[in-house]
């Protein structure tokens, strides 16, 4: 069996303009990365190769083959067209972040099984809307489609052949087809798995990708003064002044900076050269990159896009009276509460004293 790891970063941008300027949600930085790099790095690292199909080809380890395509299948078709002598494809969703090992337990699951194939299946609590399998006995797949417990978990090691069947065609109609004939096995997964398919999810996104334990680069200027409480990763060149706490799990991106007295806390992601002003407080957030938070500011369970300016003392409320669906409730003191803080888009600016509701912009 010879692989070609594929991850598709392509599609609409949807919900996500507002942050991405027309990319794919597929594209929106946490913890340094774009979503999709982190399926990309997680092959690369099984296979040592991994091609990513998307509008913005850059640079780096992978290789890059542009695609406009706004359908998972189409994608797969614009990765079939460059590839090699493979004999079967293991493709990744770019919007979905799942744990590394998932990509290995498709490979061997395969094997073990003596199976043509495998897809990756997660409970069906965890999503919703997507192409349900069924299985039968060696936990194969018997069809999609009617009553299940499992959903279709975003990636899938499949034979060239059901690949190329998906020319006008949808994958759960393939998937289907390929039950009948080949032999696909269903692997399970209960390990860290999360779908960002609106701006709001990027927020349950940060306690995934938060660190693990404290990692302070060496080109890092951290005042003696100032307090880190781990789990925290603080990237070359980020600036805390004077009194600054970082209080872990956080990350503090390449360049950043936070003022004295500043307070980034609970699954803060402060990306690449933005500016935390002094006194301000960021907890729960997402910092877009060169984005300012000013001063005595307070921001919660937020998304703040890109080169946005936050002037000083702005407020965001996170508290929502009722539940709002694709949100999971916080349990303080055995009260339990939905969060939901505000949307900010890429470049824009929110005035000095603004109050902004629970909400706000989503």
């Amino acid at each position: 069996m010879r692989v070609a790891p594929v991850v598709l970063a392509c599609g609409r941008p949807g919900a996500f303009e507002g942050l991405t300027g027309g990319l794919p949600g597929s594209h929106v930085k946490v913890s340094g990365k774009r979503l999709y790099q982190y399926a990309a790095d997680a092959l690369l690292r099984l296979f040592g190769r991994v091609y990513v199909v998307t509008p913005q080809p850059g640079a780096g380890p992978y290789t890059p083959i542009e695609g406009h395509s706004e359908t998972l299948e189409g994608a797969l078709l614009e990765a079939g067209a460059h590839l090699g002598t493979e004999t079967h494809v293991l493709f990744a969703r770019g919007e979905v972040y799942v744990g590394p090992a998932a990509f290995a337990a498709l490979v061997e699951g395969a094997a073990s099984a003596g199976a043509d194939g495998a897809v990756l299946a997660v409970p069906r609590s965890a999503t919703a809307g997507h192409i349900t399998l069924r299985t039968k006995g060696e936990e194969l797949l018997a069809g999609v489609g009617g009553e299940s417990q499992l959903v279709f978990g975003g990636a899938a090691l499949l034979p060239r052949d059901v690949i190329e069947a998906l020319d006008g065609r949808q994958l759960g109609e393939a998937l289907g087809e390929a039950a009948e004939t080949r032999k696909i096995v269903v692997v399970p997964w209960a390990g860290a798995w999360h779908e960002v398919s609106y701006p709001e999810d990027l927020i349950a996104l940060l306690e995934h990708v938060a660190p693990r334990e404290t990692c302070i680069a060496s080109g890092a200027r951290i005042s003696p003064a100032a307090v880190i409480e781990g789990p925290v990763r603080i990237e070359e060149g980020a600036e805390i002044d004077h009194y600054a706490v970082i209080k872990g799990p956080a990350y503090v991106g390449r360049g950043a900076f936070v003022g004295s007295h500043a307070l980034v806390r609970n699954y803060a992601d402060v990306e690449a050269e933005a500016v935390i002003g002094s006194g301000a407080e960021v907890s729960h957030s997402l910092v877009g990159e060169r984005t300012t938070i000013g001063r005595a500011s307070f921001i919660s369970y937020s998304v703040i896009g890109e080169e946005a300016v936050v002037e000083p003392g702005v407020i965001t409320m996170s508290v929502l009276r009722e539940g709002r669906e694709r949100l999971e409730p916080v349990e303080v003191r055995g009260r339990r509460y939905y969060k939901l803080g505000a949307l900010v888009p890429r470049g824009s600016r929110v005035p000095a004293g603004t109050i902004l509701r629970p909400g706000h912009g989503w």
